[in-house]
């Protein structure tokens, strides 16, 4: 089974709060470039969740828009849930629902691909970075492998 894993885009940096933070110009512009580098990977994605946070629901429209998927808000996918808890979430999740597309934040986007892979801190999440993690039955720590990982152009 396959999960994407993607962080948001590049975002403002002040607004009234961190959920009310948007994408620049910028985040928008790295979000569909990354899209148009990986489409026919991400043509797979059968669900698509994401944080509540306005600057990660803006990056999952645009990959909702581009490849026809419906956004589900998750708060689980807010940065202060425990990865082990995000990952009970993905293993509970049914089969049919995968690929699976996660838009979330650092650290948190970080930590799952590194924990599932098992790879420390290896592998850098930067703003729009997409990992593809490829596990046979289970999501848990240690056992799945990164197929790739995108950053931006």
């Amino acid at each position: 089974m396959l999960l994407f894993v993607m962080r948001h885009g590049h975002a403002e940096p002040f607004s009234k709060s961190d959920e009310t933070r948007a994408l620049t110009d910028e985040g928008r512009a790295e979000v569909a470039a990354v899209c148009r580098e990986r489409a026919s990977e991400l043509a797979q994605v059968k669900t698509l969740w994401a944080s509540p946070f306005v600057r990660t629901r803006q990056t999952a429209k645009i990959v909702a828009e581009t490849f026809g998927l419906d956004v589900e808000v998750q708060e689980l996918l807010t940065g202060d849930t425990p990865v082990s808890t995000l990952l009970e979430a993905i293993a509970e999740a049914e089969e049919s629902i995968f690929p699976l597309m996660l838009v979330g934040h650092q650290p948190q986007v970080g930590s799952l691909v590194n924990g599932l892979c098992g790879s420390g801190d290896e592998h850098p999440m930067g703003t729009a970075s997409l990992a593809c993690v490829k596990a046979d039955e289970v999501w848990a720590l240690d056992c799945a492998e990164l197929e790739w990982l995108q950053h931006k152009p």
